[in-house]
């Protein structure tokens, strides 16, 4: 009886927190697929946290918390109560089914010109969609996500995304002004060669050598 009561209590103390990390993500809107794309692990492992079948360290904690988005006020609020979250996934899924939901874009591709800003300013840094995911302290693909137009874009996002990358929100704006950016121009050009038969490419790669040099 001891040994079972034992169990009991842990088993409590980590349900506290895995209903806390469940309704952190229905708050969000997400399906665990969903929200297995802003980490570097699966859907089956957030599963098991939320199902209290999994260790969940305060380090870890703090990793879903943060990039969820809540502070620490809101999650005394979940803890307490004071900020009502459901824990029915039932209900969520049914709001993504409605045609009027708010779309997060992890089904459906919306490119916006904020994230062809952010890929411009991600290649002016020179570095790749997973060092700007780590270097911004989100999931290995999250930049990815972004830049294809998979994840809603929020204004505190965009200005951390900046700010990591070490540019102002002034050059932002500038460029979100900007007809097309240079990575834009480059891959037009690209499917513009791409289409040019072998005589043509022969013609014109001299030049293009020639201007690259200079």
């Amino acid at each position: 009886m001891e040994i079972l009561t034992a169990n009991n209590t842990n088993t409590d103390f980590v349900s506290d927190d895995s209903v806390v990390l469940k309704k952190m993500r229905l708050l969000r809107k997400l399906s665990r697929q969903q929200a297995g794309l802003l980490f570097d692990f699966s859907f089956k492992y957030i599963e098991k946290l939320e199902n209290g079948r999994g260790k969940i360290t305060f380090e870890r904690f703090k990793e879903f918390q943060n990039k969820y988005g809540f502070s620490d006020n809101e999650i005394e609020e979940l803890r307490s109560g004071k900020l009502k979250a459901t824990t029915d996934a039932h209900s969520i899924r049914k709001k993504y089914a409605s045609k009027n939901r708010k779309d997060r874009r992890f089904c459906h591709r919306q490119i916006t010109r904020e994230c062809k800003v952010l890929k411009e300013l991600r290649i002016r840094k020179n570095i790749d969609q997973y060092s700007a995911s780590i270097l911004c302290g989100y999931g290995r693909n999250t930049i990815g996500f972004i830049e294809n137009g998979r994840v809603t874009l929020t204004g505190q996002k965009i200005h951390h995304i900046v700010e990591t990358y070490s540019y102002t929100m002034e050059l932002f704006h500038q460029l979100l002004k900007q007809r097309l950016l240079r990575h834009e121009v480059v891959e037009q050009c690209q499917e513009v060669l791409e289409r040019l038969d072998e005589n043509k490419l022969r013609v014109i790669f001299p030049m293009l050598q020639s201007m690259a040099s200079s």
